[in-house]
């Protein structure tokens, strides 16, 4: 380990306001891509691409005072800081996590009308602390053309404010308590590979100017993937340059049943995909790509079969069973260490040791415990009833539990459940008669924020642990930080979603409507407990446990429960292919040229990534300061 890593722990001072230089920007490209021109959505990805690139702008800045001026420059640990700042305020800052609650604040005082009836079934019981309803705030609000700027606007928006960026605040902060708590079985004793984590730490290794800036197989890989980017980028501007096809789907060819059943199937080869797969363990690769085919079968067979259930074969269920089997397996193989942490919180004997961790156990279980709480008491303040708030919880908890164990063992470039989260499975379990309106309405801001689950900070927290294990950073130190961050990353993006809201009106509304629209169903027309919805959700979970066992038993079985969740997944069509090249060359390389091949090769598929992701990120600042979009360079 580098003597001055060690000694300065790389949570500096300069690190950190470096790092939070970084965040408006950011915060304001991330609301201007994802809910101003709905392109680019950096934050429904497992990596983030603007933080990569940020990374890369100081790195490479960072070169010459390495060389020059070693004593001033930043250290490995100072650079990763920045980089956690970063992925910390961007992901607070996300599509499903802040800015679809944001959407929902104002919906009903705009949108309720005579034919909707919203004033009558919502209007008595929205928490004035927590929305806006007063027209004059929210006119210009829809209809933009105005400013934030004025006294009655910030008058009306600053409670809300307050109070939702202290919920989301103390919501991400309880996920880092949990983390404490997990760290070190995932990161020292099962040593999970973390594949998400290799690109950033490899930029910013001490000897990266020998070891990964001068490479030439990184810079052939970039200029691959940044030669396709510039080129199809000039194409969406201007359509006299030509463009590289990146995708096909071959589903068009077949039309008939029962294969016609399977809908689109798409060939799509996108660098960085290939890039990102290219560190993932082998079985898991070939396990995803296998998956997704089984998947397809699904379709195809039930089409054969000639089942007519609407909704078949229920996918979204599926991956919400699979999700909650994940982390079942989880907690059981992690039984006795969490028992000897529970064993050390209330003073009885224990051998583990918590003294080099980001805080004291028994402060991170505590932490959680109070964390849960408030966050209970919160919604049960807002007109939701306590059982309804403690069991929405404990079931987000425990997805975002194994999103974060999926994160840690997989590393995919993206996750998430559509449509299919904890209100759903309230619902689908007890159906809508025994909820009340008044909850439902208190529940309403939480649905885009579990609706998809794409962008939770868990993983990420998780993630900025192992890099500071590696890079032998102060943990203690940075785990205020991110809590620090959370804070700022949230109020900021308050701040432009207002801002972009008065610019240009109603950025994002659609997803406050789907909110109350969904609940005004349940409660106008109510539901009985469905049966289609547990029954998939419980194939889905054994699943997940059948897998596990014969992996355990059967050194032959190659399929990997966490692959299934993943492959199911609508958006992972269009990431199938890159999972299967990846796969195949990867095992060619090993089968000829063993682990010294392998090493000698990846820095080519990190060049694909990185390659992408600056020149992607180039374009959307082109068009920031153009106000015109520009080429995206994801394929969802």
């Amino acid at each position: 380990m580098n003597n001055r890593t060690d000694k300065r722990g790389g949570v500096t001072l300069r690190s950190v306001l470096i790092g939070f230089a970084f965040v408006p920007v950011n915060v304001y490209l991330v609301v201007q891509w994802e809910t101003v021109w709905g392109a680019q959505y950096p934050t429904t990805m497992g990596i983030f691409f603007n933080a990569i690139f940020c990374l890369f702008l100081v790195a490479v800045f960072n070169l010459p005072f390495k060389k020059l001026v070693p004593e001033k420059a930043l250290s490995q640990g100072e650079l990763l800081t920045i980089y956690i700042v970063l992925l910390t305020a961007i992901t607070v800052s996300g599509h499903d996590f802040t800015q679809g609650l944001f959407c929902s604040l104002g919906t009903v005082g705009w949108f309720a009308t005579p034919e909707n009836e919203w004033a009558a079934i919502f209007g008595k019981y929205l928490p004035e602390w927590l929305t806006v309803s007063d027209h004059s705030v929210l006119r210009e609000f829809y209809e933009g053309e105005s400013s934030l700027y004025t006294s009655h606007y910030i008058k009306a928006w600053l409670e809300p404010m307050i109070w939702w960026t202290l919920f989301l605040t103390v919501l991400a902060v309880t996920t880092i308590c949990i983390n404490v708590i997990i760290r070190k079985q995932w990161i020292e004793r099962e040593k999970l590979t973390y594949p998400l984590v290799q690109l950033p730490y490899e930029m910013t290794r001490e000897d990266a100017l020998q070891s990964f800036f001068k490479n030439r197989l990184l810079w052939i890989g970039f200029g691959i993937a940044a030669g396709i980017d510039i080129l199809n980028g000039l194409n969406y501007l201007y359509g006299m340059f030509p463009a590289i096809p990146l995708g096909y789907d071959l589903g068009t060819h077949f039309t008939d049943r029962p294969w016609s059943a399977m809908g689109s199937f798409r060939v799509q080869v996108n660098p960085y995909a290939i890039g990102l797969a290219f560190a993932i363990p082998l079985d898991l690769q070939f396990s995803c790509w296998l998956l997704f085919l089984i998947w397809k079968a699904q379709w195809i067979m039930g089409s054969a079969a000639g089942l007519n259930l609407p909704g078949y074969p229920f996918v979204d269920q599926q991956i919400l069973g699979a999700y909650l089997g994940i982390a079942a397996v989880a907690l059981w193989m992690g039984r006795r260490p969490l028992w000897q942490i529970m064993m050390k919180v209330i003073g009885l004997r224990s051998d583990i040791d918590d003294s080099g961790e980001p805080m004291r156990y028994r402060t991170a279980v505590l932490g959680t415990l109070l964390g849960i709480t408030s966050l209970v008491l919160f919604s049960c303040r807002a007109g939701m009833s306590a059982l309804f708030a403690i069991f929405f919880f404990l079931i987000y908890f425990t997805i975002v539990f194994s999103y974060t164990r999926m994160r840690a063992e997989l590393g995919p470039p993206l996750q998430g459940i559509h449509y299919a989260g904890p209100i759903q499975l309230m619902v689908a379990v007890l159906g809508s008669r025994g909820i009340s309106a008044q909850t439902f309405t208190a529940a309403a801001p939480y649905w885009p924020l579990t609706k998809e689950l794409r962008n939770t900070p868990t993983p990420f927290q998780l993630e900025s642990f192992k890099l500071a294990e590696r890079a032998g950073m102060d943990t203690r130190k940075l785990w205020k930080v991110m809590a620090l961050t959370t804070f700022i990353g949230i109020f900021v993006t308050f701040w432009a979603f207002l801002q972009l809201n008065y610019k240009w009106g109603g950025i994002g509304a659609w997803r406050g409507n789907s909110a109350y629209i969904t609940m005004e169903r349940w409660i106008t027309n109510p539901v009985e407990p469905d049966s289609s919805f547990i029954v998939a959700a419980a194939f889905g979970f054994l699943f997940v446990l059948l897998n596990t066992v014969m992996r355990l038993r059967f050194m032959w079985w190659h399929l990997h429960p966490l692959g299934y969740p993943l492959a199911g997944y609508y958006h992972f069509e269009k990431l199938w292919f890159p999972f299967f090249i990846s796969w195949a060359v990867k095992m060619m390389i090993l089968k000829y040229g063993g682990i010294k091949l392998y090493r000698k090769a990846f820095p080519l598929f990190m060049g694909l990534v990185l390659g992408e992701f600056v020149i992607g990120s180039l374009w959307g600042i082109i068009g920031l300061l153009t106000s015109k979009p520009t080429y995206a360079f994801k394929s969802w």
